[in-house]
């Protein structure tokens, strides 16, 4: 927006400039609050340099024809803003298709599909979901830890030695995403670091687990688990992932890829999806934009913004769109927008 104004209309109507005012309204502390606290704050900086109002700690309570109450949430001072056009972005809405099936299947006290970690919508049969209108619904290790606990106790001797704890841990992880995210915040090697100190040794003998103490050792665990965010990057990969899926539906049918059953006979027929953060870009304007990679990397500037370029090329379905996305660009840096209609 503060580009097209200022590289662009501004050519066309110089003397309308100064009426010209961009004001962002966030009900958050900080803008770009999903990133890191550096971008944030960069973000903001380049904002103020670039004259843009930043109204952080704003919520919006009405819009008017020509004003939009925002109420202060540290003074609770309600102010409106006068505007000539206004862009909303605080999320989505759920379309009547979706929330005619969730009335029917019983899922209308929620914002989206609930399915399980295959996709599958709960409430249906060989029904999918994928994308902003569904979230998964991981299983918590804890509503399980009776039928894991019998799991790997193969001689129903009522406790578990470490080996046993991490063999069959080992087998059924992958059930459980939230183990790994656990194990890599906490920075453990392996899920036997699972165990403290004083539970896995004792004396420098290995001591056995009582049902107890397996409850304890996993307590935190569930923690861990959170809602995937509603972007394009997710929902790629769950397509990709159903894709596999039913393309491989038979020969996995006599021959299952999943992890173990916890409470039944056998393995799953798929492995459960599991998102692969790859990062994500913020695009701000003047050629200069904010990433943030795994590996706790951040970049920010105008290499960033390339880089940016660079990825949303090689992310279109074909070559064809590809050049076309960077035919238009070029047309912006040599004559800029297409301004005819305005």
């Amino acid at each position: 927006m503060h580009d097209l104004v200022y590289e662009d209309l501004h050519k066309l109507y110089p003397d309308l400039m100064e009426y010209v005012k961009i004001s962002v309204i966030q009900s958050g502390d900080h803008i770009l609050n999903t990133f890191d606290e550096r971008i944030s704050q960069f973000a903001e900086l380049k904002f103020q340099r670039d004259g843009i109002e930043v109204k952080t700690g704003s919520r919006v309570l009405e819009i008017k024809d020509n004003a939009i109450v925002t109420k202060d949430k540290a003074t609770g001072q309600i102010t409106e803003v006068p505007y000539g056009m206004v862009v909303w972005s605080t999320g989505i809405g759920t379309r009547p298709l979706v929330s005619d099936l969730m009335k029917k299947i019983g899922q209308t006290d929620r914002r989206a599909l609930a399915t399980d970690e295959w996709l599958r919508v709960k409430g249906c049969e060989n029904v999918y979901a994928l994308g902003d209108c569904a979230t998964i619904e991981q299983r918590k290790l804890l509503e399980d830890v009776s039928y894991i606990f019998a799991l790997a106790d193969a001689d129903n001797s009522g406790t578990l030695s470490v080996k046993e704890f991490k063999d069959t841990f080992e087998s059924i992880r992958n059930r459980y995403p939230q183990i790994d995210l656990y194990l890599k915040r906490q920075h453990m090697q392996d899920v036997a670091s699972l165990l403290d100190d004083s539970i896995s040794q004792k004396g420098g003998r290995p001591v056995l687990l009582d049902i107890e103490k397996f409850k304890s050792a996993l307590s935190k665990v569930d923690a861990q688990m959170k809602t995937l965010p509603a972007t394009a990057q997710v929902a790629a990969q769950q397509g990709e992932y159903l894709a596999w899926c039913f393309n491989h539906k038979t020969e996995c049918k006599s021959h299952p890829e999943g992890p173990l059953r916890v409470r039944g006979e056998g393995r799953h027929q798929f492995p459960p999806f599991v998102y692969k953060h790859f990062g994500q870009f913020a695009p701000l304007g003047g050629e200069r934009a904010a990433a943030e990679l795994p590996g706790d990397w951040v970049s920010m500037g105008r290499s960033t913004q390339w880089l940016w370029y660079s990825v949303y090329a090689s992310k279109q379905v074909s070559w064809r769109t590809r050049a076309l996305v960077v035919f238009d660009w070029t047309k912006r840096f040599l004559f800029g927008r297409d301004t005819s209609r305005m």
